[in-house]
């Protein structure tokens, strides 16, 4: 000890400074060595209460964001399922005239068609189509086929009916009617 004494005076304080800097940094380097976590022994505590902070915050906004997307989810399906009904409302409106030809024909099976007419009127963005028929027939038939044609599944107001007789029960029917067609 005495040699250490001797060697420790005869320096100068620089001298001291740096040994004693040299054997704190030997002396946590062996700590090191020794044992793996010595700082986190040391910072434990913080490290571990600011961790868990974290986590509980993450935790928090994790469960909030699953319920968002929950939400989110169930809105999706019923806006979907909105969106499914109104395209099959809009189908009521999307037919073209081949298609009204033929139903008009198939309806009058037992009629004969004197005349059909087509024309098309646009009125803010909507496109009106006018149809103007000229059957003749049994009085029967004509109503069955006025009923008929009131029953489609089309969207369709009768402008003008008129009836004429011709012979016995045997008339003329002028129908005028039109349908959007979107």
């Amino acid at each position: 000890m005495n040699k250490i004494e001797v060697f420790l005076q005869n320096l100068n304080p620089r001298e001291k400074f740096l040994f004693i800097s040299f054997i704190c940094l030997c002396a946590l380097f062996l700590a090191f060595k020794i044992h793996d976590h010595f700082l986190e022994d040391i910072f434990q505590k913080t490290l571990v209460e600011h961790n868990c902070l974290a986590l509980n915050e993450a935790k928090i906004e994790n469960s909030h964001l699953k319920e968002i997307e929950t939400k989110l989810t169930k809105q999706i399906k019923t806006e979907e399922e909105k969106l499914k009904y109104y395209k099959e409302k809009l189908h009521l409106f999307s037919y073209d005239k081949d298609f009204f030809n033929k139903k008009i024909n198939n309806l009058s099976k037992n009629l004969i068609i004197n005349e059909i007419k087509f024309s098309q009127e646009n009125k803010n963005f909507i496109h009106y189509n006018y149809v103007s028929l000229s059957l003749n027939g049994n009085f029967k038939d004509l109503l069955n086929f006025i009923q008929n044609l009131e029953n489609l599944p089309i969207a369709l107001k009768i402008d003008k009916i008129k009836l004429y007789n011709t012979q016995g029960l045997k008339l003329k029917l002028d129908l005028m009617f039109k349908f959007v067609n979107l």
